[in-house]
């Protein structure tokens, strides 16, 4: 970790120099096990790096292969390095890769009999994540990769494993039919690799887990959930609806037999977890854990809340095996408390039985060393062994698979219609760019609700199929917790693929009404996030007359680093009364989020329609017509926060691909809010939205949008200075595509008048159809 954040001098001095950390970084290590006491730590990489998850492997000369990513030279490659244990020496560090884009993931596997490790992992190639493969044995030196995968779609995940006669095989995931699916290959270190399908149902099938017997027999373990992953979800939405981040999520166990897949019939026994969003029990076990005994006993490990009630952000390891008629009982595996994404390691040892290598940061204990909970990571060991004799589990039949859920029949379509867009205003060449940065994950979910941060750029890349994506977690997972900023950070990096995908630091600071939660954006890594003001209430929330001195810091910290805040949720206990707004830091605002409702004013589409309807407390001053009307200006944007999914989107008007032109487009409010794929282009002469200029004579508005249904409702609102706004035009066009002008024949002269679009498309029988909302312009007749 860097030093330790005096929260009081940052505040008192406004001196932000320490939320830069110095001297952090990674080091990746080797320990030994000999069945009775571990070795001593060696280093196996400097300290201080940008690494990510090492893999180890020993060949059968004694080697031992040691291999990790690592970022070099602006790029993530994979880096290895091999240990003698009897003479104690290491060879050099080898660099693996070298392809423009990142390779991550790497897992490792010994080829028995031959001396020859083989290393499998996920890597960026000609815009897509591809399954890549070396060999890395016969001498110290590293050979060139072989692409297992090519297609088009991101491939995720890759395990790999070794039968007796040394034929390998890989697992992984992909969303090459719009869907999660398993697939395995046999036969992956020859010429003639077959590669077979484990799952292939609509759906949600990812994150494999993989053991392979001597004779070959493959056994798969990985998580499923329901059709429609990531598609449409919220709380009030009432269009077609997906299935939400974690909804439900449980594990299957298949095995592929002389190139026939069978399933091991019965339940995982887990017990249910009581959920808030959507209410009720829910079936929530995850990341699946699969290893073999030395009797043949076949093992899962899976992760599932601590709690019943689900509540807080904790987890933990259980342990069942198969006793050949049904799964044996779950044992909660000690000292696994922590986030949800936690893969403990499973090797066989010599005596039989199987050594599960895990972690804990003691969340919900005590930590040995005095650490409270989340302060502090170790590395735990235990032996798994059971009574009888082992017994392989009986095979049957696949079940039928479910209908498919599909809520966008024309997305594909509509996405590269976004893409393909161009506006060229006041001699300047913009493109669309959709994104969102509320995306909230397991590392702040508050309950068993949100699924691990790797779900947030499943869902960036493959089923929203974004542009940018930024992580909405509360100060990227706490406000003390170095660590879990640092796992954030580290994937905004590495996940960083310009011109196909762009996601931006971000994280959401919380404070409550009436300062509010506001949600941070920078374009550069490396910035902690700032601490609220010690002090109570009165540095807290100030006075609405002067505002909150914690908030004037917050400012003064956006400013020094370059940074953007929006509020959101504002007309909720979360929200504020718009006593503070900075215009050069705070240019836009969360107008709707996709896991409550409409903020803009009390009667607007989608909006509470009073204190009961709305979620998370009602405070009307947080409208967002109330923040006009005290003379903010402020453009649009829409974002998820929790459990809601696909109906969310923060589009920016931007010059290029880069993460600074994003930021530059919200500076200067060259953005719009929307619920679904829609184009809405706003524009008044040279100007487009979110611009303020003057003007002689009468202003025109000219409005383009092409929408994913029938555009019911076309509204033009204008409001001039503390007044509230009107509707100025109040239509209804019924067709999917508009192009027209409207000309404001009775402006207010010689104020100034501000000027927005919304958009709505046909509604169901309940609530509001899909939304959008173009960001004002804020217009002054001469």
């Amino acid at each position: 970790n860097g030093p330790p954040l005096d929260v009081k001098y940052i505040h008192e001095t406004r001196d932000f120099s320490s939320l830069v950390p110095k001297d952090n970084g990674d080091q990746v290590r080797l320990m030994s096990f000999n069945g009775t006491e571990w070795g001593a730590p060696i280093d196996v990489t400097q300290s201080g790096l940008d690494v990510w998850r090492p893999a180890v492997a020993a060949d059968s000369d004694g080697r031992v292969w040691v291999v990790w990513s690592q970022k070099s030279e602006g790029n993530w490659d994979l880096f290895g390095r091999t240990y003698d244990p009897n003479a104690a020496d290491w060879s050099r560090v080898r660099r693996i890769t070298r392809a423009p884009g990142a390779d991550l993931y790497a897992v490792l596997a010994a080829q028995p009999g031959s001396g020859a490790v083989y290393a499998v992992w996920q890597g960026w190639r000609d815009g897509a994540f591809d399954i890549c493969l070396a060999k890395l044995g016969g001498g110290r030196r590293m050979p060139a990769e072989r692409r297992l995968t090519t297609t088009a779609a991101n491939e995720w995940n890759p395990q790999i494993a070794f039968d007796g006669k040394g034929r390998l095989y890989v697992t992984f995931d992909t969303y090459e039919r719009g869907n999660y699916d398993i697939k395995l290959i046999s036969g992956a270190e020859g010429d003639d690799p077959v590669t077979i399908d484990v799952a292939n149902s609509p759906l949600f099938e990812a994150r494999a887990s993989l053991a392979v017997e001597d004779d070959g027999r493959a056994w798969v373990a990985y998580e499923k959930a329901g059709a429609g992953w990531g598609k449409d979800f919220g709380i009030k939405w009432n269009n077609a609806s997906g299935v939400s981040f974690y909804h439900e999520r449980d594990i299957e166990i298949r095995c592929v037999v002389a190139g026939e897949v069978r399933q091991v019939p019965g339940e995982i026994p887990a017990e249910l977890i009581q959920s808030s969003y959507p209410s009720g029990l829910r079936k929530r076990i995850s990341l699946p854990r699969l290893g073999l005994d030395g009797d043949g006993r076949l093992w899962l490990l899976y992760r599932r809340h601590l709690t019943l009630r689900g509540n807080g952000t904790q987890w933990t390891s259980f342990a069942v095996y198969h006793a050949g008629d049904a799964w044996s009982e779950p044992v909660r595996v000690r000292n696994t408390n922590g986030r949800l994404d936690n893969r403990p390691a499973l090797v066989r040892l010599q005596d039989g039985s199987l050594l599960a290598v895990h972690s804990t940061d003691y969340r919900g204990a005590q930590a040995p060393n005095g650490a409270g909970a989340a302060k502090s990571n170790d590395l735990y060991a235990t032996a798994l062994r059971a009574p009888g004799a082992a017994r392989r589990p009986p095979l049957g039949p696949l079940p039928e698979a479910p209908e498919d859920v599909v809520v966008h029949p024309n997305e594909e379509r509509e996405i590269a219609g976004m893409r393909a867009y161009r506006a060229e205003v006041g001699g300047k060449n913009y493109q669309l760019m959709r994104g969102e940065f509320h995306r909230h994950t397991a590392l702040t979910s508050h309950r068993d609700q949100d699924g691990p941060l790797e779900e947030m750029w499943r869902y960036g890349l493959d089923v929203a199929d974004m542009d940018w994506i930024g992580n909405g977690d509360h100060h990227n997972g706490g406000v003390n917790s170095e660590y879990e900023w640092w796992l954030v950070q580290k994937q905004t990096d590495f996940f960083f693929h310009p011109a196909e995908f762009t996601p931006m630091f971000t994280y959401e600071r919380s404070n409550v009404y009436p300062s509010g939660h506001r949600n941070v954006m920078f374009a550069k890594r490396g910035i902690r996030t700032l601490p609220n003001m010690p002090g109570g209430k009165e540095n807290l929330f100030g006075t609405p007359e002067e505002g909150a001195p914690d908030i004037k810091t917050l400012y003064a910290y956006l400013k020094h680093f370059d940074g953007i805040c929006a509020s959101h949720t504002s007309a909720t206990n979360m929200g504020t009364d718009w006593r503070d707004n900075d215009p050069d830091v705070e240019p836009i605002v969360e107008i709707y989020q996709g896991h409550r409702q409409n903020y803009e004013y009390e009667d607007a589409p989608g909006s509470a329609l009073n204190e009961e309807d709305s979620i998370g407390g009602y405070r009307p001053a947080g409208f967002v017509w109330k923040a006009l009307m005290k003379g903010y200006r402020l453009g649009f944007q829409v974002s998820s926060d929790h459990v809601s999914t696909h109906i969310s989107y923060a589009v920016v008007y931007t010059e290029d691909t880069t993460r600074e032109a994003i930021l530059d487009a919200f500076k200067k409010r060259h953005c719009y809010g929307a619920n679904d794929n829609i184009i809405l282009d706003v524009r008044c002469g040279r100007y487009m939205m979110g611009d303020a200029f003057t003007l002689e004579g009468k202003p025109t508005l000219k409005i383009k949008a092409v929408g994913t249904n029938v555009i019911e409702r076309l509204s033009i609102l204008r409001g001039v200075g503390a007044g509230k706004p009107v509707y100025v035009l109040d239509t209804n066009p019924n067709r999917r595509e508009l192009d027209l002008e409207w000309t404001d024949n009775a402006p207010v002269k010689g104020e100034t008048s501000y000027y927005y679009v919304r958009i709505e498309q046909k509604r169901p029988a309940e609530g509001a159809g899909a939304l959008a909302w173009a960001s004002p312009m804020w217009i002054t007749i001469k």
